[in-house]
């Protein structure tokens, strides 16, 4: 209990009180009525909750309009939607290969000045170091290709140099998304198709494309995949593991609701319809679903309205009520 409370909102903490309290169940705040003052033929159609007298339990309940909007009970119609269906995959954060910049000494020289440090933001022609030719004993500036990071450096004042590298520079305002797919994810992959790229620790996701799927499998049986993200606000970094949702399909069903309006009763899977302040379960059939959104095959009809989200307040009042009403 204490593991719901604190994840919940003061909002919806007072809205269990009220319930608990049994004052969430008048159709009014000003209504006055008491269990009493119904007659046993009234139970189940008048204020508070319908039940059945064989079954035991209610499944229905009138909320008063002020508690419905206090705790953030919303419905909407049920309508058609797109279903998304994805691919999870795994996957590595790596530079662009061609904004990838491995900087030489333009002839054997000696190094007079390195005027960055890694980690450093360059322009595009900025100066980073100055060099003399061994030969000639004439100084010369080495300029960056692009704008970027320094991201290595391997030569400080006095060193001598050829051929080596000597520093990079590295432009990661896009970087690539490396993933691995498995031979039953390869089927479904397709150039152009869009991929929600998340950190392992769900902080950031952004969208990105599939651009490249390797013609061959490795030795492991796996296929390398490769999408392309944006990374202007530097979140990206190269090395970082990431999960990629690939969007292999999208269908278009007739009926369908949010994911959140799904709840168990009775190990069976019910929405809540709503007609102004009284909400029934409904046990509903369920086909397809995404992040989102779920199919619903039957039980419901196109249109009808349905709560759509805090759909666990009404379950808990109406399961509160079975209890008080069981014999």
């Amino acid at each position: 209990m204490m593991k719901f409370l604190t994840a919940t909102s003061n909002k919806v903490i007072l809205i269990i009180a009220l319930m608990s309290s049994g004052f969430i169940n008048t159709v009014n705040a000003s209504d006055d009525h008491s269990e009493g003052e119904h007659s046993e033929s009234e139970k189940g159609h008048g204020h508070g909750h319908g039940h059945g007298e064989e079954e035991g339990h209610s499944d229905s309940t009138q909320i008063s309009p002020y508690y419905i909007k206090v705790s953030g009970i919303k419905s909407e119609p049920a309508t058609a939607q797109s279903i998304i269906q994805a691919d999870t995959l795994f996957g590595v954060i790596s530079p662009v290969q061609d904004q990838v910049f491995n900087l030489h000494a333009a002839f054997p020289s000696m190094i007079e000045k390195v005027l960055v440090q890694v980690g450093d933001q360059v322009k595009e022609g900025q100066v980073i170091a100055r060099l003399t030719n061994i030969k000639t004993l004439q100084s010369y500036a080495l300029k960056s290709p692009s704008k970027g990071e320094v991201t290595s450096r391997s030569v400080n004042t006095g060193d001598r140099v050829d051929a080596e590298e000597i520093i990079q520079i590295s432009d990661l305002s896009k970087v690539w998304v490396n993933l691995s797919a498995f031979p039953e994810n390869v089927e479904r992959l397709k150039i152009g198709q869009r991929a929600k790229i998340y950190d392992l620790h769900d902080h950031e996701n952004v969208m990105g494309e599939i651009s490249y799927i390797a013609p061959q499998m490795s030795g492991g049986h796996i296929a390398r995949a490769r999408a392309v993200i944006d990374n202007s606000k530097s979140h990206w970094r190269p090395g970082m593991h990431v999960k990629a949702d690939v969007e292999i399909s999208t269908r278009n069903v007739p009926i369908a609701v949010k994911i959140d309006a799904l709840q168990t009763m009775e190990d069976t899977t019910v929405v809540f319809k709503r007609h102004e302040n009284t909400f029934e379960a409904a046990p509903v059939v369920i086909g397809e679903k995404d992040g989102q959104w779920v199919e619903i095959l039957s039980g419901l009809d196109n249109g009808s309205e349905y709560v759509s989200e805090n759909s666990f307040l009404v379950k808990a009042d109406i399961l509160k009520s079975g209890a008080s009403h069981d014999h």
